[in-house]
């Protein structure tokens, strides 16, 4: 590749070049990603200055007061500028310096940056690359090269996750040395932040959204496996390595077909599809079956994505428990009708994703197509287009209308629970003239049960469901 190719700066960056007090320079990703025709990235710029020094004609608003590091902009164009600086880290392997120093060089500041593609510098006014480290031939090369390997991964953890999403978002290999220091350096992770593990492992999740990039989120996750990361991140992915499973029904050990799932889940239901089988190892029997790992899976899931694990938000942990504990409902088609119909809506606004799931599992098998229509999806259309109550607010009596009949108690939430279940099985019981007199039967029911007469079976001769 001809390198002498033409940085196209935006002209706010050219503007505050032509006024700071200092030189201004661009680095990082803009640099390769014009240099690769990758679309634009963020814009990094630095500068011999603090922010508050420069005196540009912009907004500057302080990001982080220890690192000097604030974002600049015009309101239309914003760029993140950091202060040339030195940095030293403490022996853990923490993302954060334990010492900053200002007023650095390039040949000083280029020290603290990751890999060699990332360490070209654009100096704006002049129009020329600083290139202390050939990270210009690397990405010519596309490859991912640390300068100092063993150096970069025990200084900052989080490169290794990093080395991980950045390969996978632009296709690039990885240098030999590299890697080899990443495998031997992989327990500098378990040094950082869960907040920071879970915002790489987010972005690695939809890498091939980046730049295109085909299965880059599947490429991700195998880095992750080869550099033996996952112990550090997600335990119960780590756990899933290795164990066999039957070959009747799958090709793949636990691990890879997880992440075979994740390759052909939709980006909202692949972390679900990371972590849907992570209830195996643990249930896995000499003969090979793995009853209830659903079940521990979903708790699993709530301890490893909870607040005591990457602390997701509650109702990410919630709704990808959910979705591990129900995958493989009715996996054989086998359910009657009205069961899958109370299933369906009991969990109508998961079931979307949930179908999703089930069709990215059943192909990550490698012994079955995939699933077209789900049957799941057949009932779910069909409650919307009968008009079903999915809801219990969506019923034409409530709590009220019960408690007015005599009923009290739990009882109350019992007989809207079962009015609810009866018009799930036959919509057009959602009358409430036809529902007011259900409730009317059911108190005379419930009344003589209380008195000692023999008990009668809620889904009474006119409400069998």
């Amino acid at each position: 590749m001809d390198m002498k190719f033409k940085v196209d700066v935006p002209p706010f960056i050219r503007r505050l070049a032509a006024t700071a007090k200092c030189k201004i320079y661009i680095v990082g990703g803009f640099i390769r990603n014009a240099a690769l025709n990758l679309g634009n990235t963020d814009i990094d710029i630095c500068g011999a200055l603090l922010p508050e020094e420069l005196g540009v004609d912009a907004e500057v608003i302080p990001i982080n007061k220890r690192l000097g590091t604030a974002l600049i902009t015009d309101g239309v164009t914003k760029a993140e500028y950091t202060p040339l600086r030195k940095e030293s880290y403490g022996p853990g392997g923490e993302h954060s310096p334990s010492a900053v120093s200002f007023g650095a060089t390039i040949e000083e500041d280029v020290r603290r940056r990751d890999f060699t593609a990332g360490s070209v510098y654009y100096d704006v006014s002049e129009d020329r690359f600083v290139d202390p480290y050939g990270g210009l031939a690397d990405i010519a090369d596309r490859i991912l090269r640390a300068k100092d390997p063993e150096f970069t991964f025990a200084d900052d953890g989080l490169r290794l996750m990093r080395l991980c999403r950045l390969a996978a978002e632009t296709g690039f290999s990885i240098d030999g040395n590299t890697a080899a220091a990443a495998k031997k350096f992989a327990h500098r992770l378990k040094d950082i932040s869960p907040e920071r593990k879970k915002a790489e492992l987010d972005r690695i999740l939809v890498a091939d959204f980046k730049y295109g990039v085909k299965d880059a989120h599947y490429r991700g996750l195998c880095l992750m496996r080869e550099f033996g990361l996952w112990q550090y991140v997600l335990p119960s992915v780590a756990a899933m390595d290795g164990v066999k499973q039957n070959p009747k029904y799958h090709l793949y050990d636990v691990m890879e077909h997880s992440f075979m799932a994740v390759r052909y889940a939709p980006s909202d239901v692949r972390l679900a599809a990371l972590m849907h089988d992570v209830g195996k190892p643990p249930c896995m029997a000499k003969d090979g079956n793995t009853y209830n790992h659903p079940q521990v899976g979903e708790e699993i899931v709530k301890v490893e994505l909870g607040q005591n694990g990457l602390k997701y938000p509650n109702a990410v942990v919630e709704e990808v428990a959910l979705l591990t504990r129900l995958h493989m409902y009715d996996m054989q088609g086998n359910a009657k009708e009205s069961k899958v119909r109370i299933f369906v809506a009991e969990h109508f606004d998961i079931i979307p994703k949930l179908v999703e799931l089930i069709k990215a599992d059943g192909k990550a098998t490698g012994t079955k197509e995939e699933i077209i229509t789900h049957r799941f999806t057949v009932v779910y259309k069909k409650l919307i287009e009968q008009n079903a109550p999915v809801k219990l607010s969506m019923l034409k009596v409530d709590g009220n209308d019960v408690v007015a009949s005599g009923i009290k108690g739990k009882q109350v939430s019992e007989t809207l629970k079962l009015l609810w279940r009866e018009c799930i099985l036959d919509p057009t019981r959602n009358d409430r003239k036809l529902l007011l007199g259900r409730i009317k039967r059911e108190a005379k029911r419930l009344c003589k049960a209380k008195n000692g007469n023999n008990f009668i079976n809620s889904r009474s001769d006119d409400a069998k469901v």
